[in-house]
């Protein structure tokens, strides 16, 4: 396929996204910090609250009545229609933030064609203006609050608040140009993963030789590679729907995504990754053995 969407399908797909990135902003916002939220336990132990649920059930609705043609793959309802063209949804990454009371959680949409990842949208209802300041935003028009991150493939990485296509395209988003591991800043996800999947003596060796490391987790670590505010995120064991929408947003802004033994992301992907800016992502691939 070709390196970068054609125009007229690339706005409508965005427009679509942000559309319901908006609408699962609005049910986040009326669930965050609520005395009333009530939290679930999945099989896999992890939170699950009427938010995620709704946002995502609101989330598909959106995609489908705008792109029918579109399968659709969500955390929370599984597939639907294609495989190979489809929205990739996570109503809420970081519920656990969410369920906190921490403002460090996103909706992640990404866009698959062919096969490939090609857009990433990610919307933070509850920060902004300016990469990771609190706003409350009780009040307002809905489309202006927010962060929101995305690219299209060959149409660069760009970040800016709320969900309109006059607001979205503040600035560009570039990687960092740090070239050497022992410099780098390193973020990562939580440390019980890494044990638990064997990677604890790796991950040790990284500490080690890095200059910075500090436990960002969850989609807000990548997003701060595209940023240039860290060189580097790794994470113990992630799915297709935490990384789907941040892939692109990371190569569109000049940097690198691995994944572990180079598994393929593919709907049952379940594997640990790497972001990183290009100078260091080899570097740091040999001491995580990926």
């Amino acid at each position: 396929m070709d390196n970068g969407l054609r125009i007229p399908d690339s706005e409508r797909y965005l427009v679509a996204a942000l559309a319901a990135c908006r609408g699962a902003g609005e049910i986040h916002r009326a669930h965050f910090r609520s005395v009333h939220l009530q939290v679930e336990l999945k099989q896999d132990a992890s939170p699950v609250t009427v938010a995620d649920r709704a946002s995502e059930e609101a989330i598909r609705e959106t995609l489908h009545r705008a792109t029918p043609e579109l399968g659709l793959l969500g955390e929370e309802f599984g597939q639907e229609g294609s495989e190979t063209d489809r929205w990739i949804i996570d109503p809420i990454d970081a519920t656990k933030n969410f369920v906190a009371g921490l403002p460090f959680f996103a909706t992640l949409i990404g866009l698959e064609l062919g096969g490939e990842l090609v857009m990433g949208v990610v919307h933070a209802p509850v920060l902004g203006p300016g990469s990771g300041f609190f706003a409350a935003q009780e009040d307002g028009d809905p489309a202006a609050l927010g962060e929101t991150w995305w690219a299209a493939r060959g149409q660069g990485a760009w970040g800016g608040t709320g969900t309109t296509l006059a607001t979205i395209r503040q600035r560009r988003l570039r990687v960092s140009d740090v070239s050497e591991v022992e410099r780098a800043f390193v973020g990562h996800g939580g440390l019980k993963i890494f044990q638990r999947r064997g990677l604890w003596p790796a991950f040790s060796d990284l500490v080690a030789r890095t200059a910075r490391t500090r436990g960002f987790g969850d989609w807000w670590g990548h997003i701060l590679v595209a940023e240039g505010r860290c060189d580097a995120m790794v994470e113990g064991e992630v799915a297709l729907h935490d990384v789907a929408a941040l892939k692109p947003i990371l190569e569109e802004a000049g940097g690198v995504f691995l994944t572990r033994h180079d598994a393929p992301l593919v709907s049952d992907f379940r594997e640990a990754t790497l972001s990183a800016n290009a100078n260091v992502a080899e570097g740091l691939r040999e001491l995580l053995g990926f």
